[in-house]
């Protein structure tokens, strides 16, 4: 009896044992099933997922390609196969993105290569010029992000022709161009006879008081219409990269006082120089004035209340910086990240203020030619302080003392 128990006990004991393992073993199968399931609905969305992308890819109207670090084609769409002129996708996939830009364009795509995969950007946009089958040119907008593959990323990149539209902008460009160059003669003759006739009318023994307030009203408008002009014409230049420069050594505080003679006359302002009256800077005297003009004349705009500008020149480490300082209202956190764009024009300002938005950004853009830098210090409610910086160019200095 005593055997036979112990026989019915170990015979418990093992199917107890086989019972939790086979429990376990299907606990295990169920979680495998799960484990299936869920990816078959991860390749079922996967697919599904790959199936929209390859939808949008193929049937978008902009060109799409995908790209490798080297620039080779992996992938294109068919908008892409006719906007560079070919028919089969099979002219253009396994080429290089370079087999059809221009000699003077490759650069461009030099740097895409180099920001999206060497700096590891996640998107980048630029504007190029692509050569089609038949030698003709595009215009194209390309935007690419990096997508991750293996270890690696590749370049999904969307090509939008706009070759009308940068046609148009060349032609309007060409115009403002031509019609500004035009408009200086007759505005530089009229502003020299404005201060002729201004100084007869000085020198006359008793000048009635309205001859004299009209005359000078004329000659400020002129110089003013003067300023837009020159606005015009630098905007074209620095959108071609044609803005020249015409280095010379020139005293900065005799510029400033040559360049603000205008503040000066109005009698409504007062320039209050600030640092060392001999200092010389290696600098486009002509547009470094234009720099000056534009940040002394925003401040009698933007806060006509501050009666005292104040000029300030000190030296630092291996530049020169000059700033400008108004006591007006200043100026908003949320304009001060825009001042320097192209035809923005802060809050506040009255409709009736003249002006293109233009001022800021060519001054920002000489200042860079310059190798300088330029920026803005505001506390809304306590006036503005615009800054610009002027490296100081040794080797310019050496290669005049050479000359001379």
């Amino acid at each position: 009896m005593i055997a036979s128990k112990k026989k019915n006990d170990e015979i418990n004991f093992i199917n107890k044992i086989l019972t939790q393992a086979l429990a376990s073993y299907m606990n295990e199968i169920d979680v495998l099933h799960q484990q299936i399931d869920a990816l078959k609905k991860e390749k079922i969305e996967y697919l599904e997922s790959n199936d929209r992308f390859s939808a949008i890819f193929e049937l978008s109207r902009l060109g799409n390609k995908i790209i490798n670090r080297d620039l080779t084609i992996l992938q294109v769409n068919q908008a892409l196969v006719t906007l560079l002129g070919f028919e089969n996708k099979e002219d253009i996939v396994g080429t290089k993105i370079f087999d059809y830009a221009p000699e003077d364009r490759r650069d461009d795509w030099k740097f895409l290569q180099e920001k999206l995969w060497a700096n590891l950007t996640p998107s980048f946009s630029l504007e190029t010029c692509l050569v089609r089958k038949d030698g003709s040119l595009i215009w194209c907008q390309v935007t690419s992000i990096l997508i991750p593959e293996n270890g690696d990323a590749l370049g999904y990149t969307i090509l939008e022709d706009v070759t009308e539209q940068h046609n148009l902008r060349e032609q309007r460009e060409e115009f403002i161009s031509i019609a500004s160059h035009e408009l200086k003669t007759p505005i530089t003759s009229l502003k020299i006879t404005t201060q002729l006739i201004n100084r007869m009318i000085r020198n006359l023994p008793d000048p009635p008081n309205e001859m004299v307030k009209l005359s000078t009203n004329v000659e400020r408008h002129i110089t003013k219409l003067g300023y837009l002009v020159e606005d015009l014409l630098n905007t074209t230049k620095i959108e071609r990269g044609q803005l020249a420069l015409n280095k010379t050594i020139f005293n900065i505080s005799d510029m400033i006082d040559d360049c603000c003679s205008h503040v000066i006359l109005t009698g409504n302002f007062k320039i209050v120089y600030i640092g060392d009256h001999m200092q010389k800077v290696v600098a486009d005297q002509h547009k470094i004035e234009q720099v000056m003009v534009n940040l002394v004349n925003n401040a009698i705009k933007y806060a006509p209340e501050s009666k005292d500008i104040i000029i300030k020149v000190e030296r630092l480490d291996g530049s020169t910086k000059v700033s400008v300082t108004d006591r007006g209202k200043g100026i908003d956190s949320q304009s001060l990240v825009h001042l320097f764009e192209r035809f923005y024009r802060a809050n506040g300002v009255k409709s009736t203020s003249s002006g293109l938005g233009l001022g800021l950004y060519i001054s920002s853009e000489i200042v860079k030619r310059h190798g300088g830098e330029i920026g803005v210090e505001s506390i809304f409610g306590e006036g503005a302080t615009f800054w610009f910086t002027l490296p100081d160019d040794e080797n310019f200095i050496v290669q005049m003392d050479n000359n001379n």
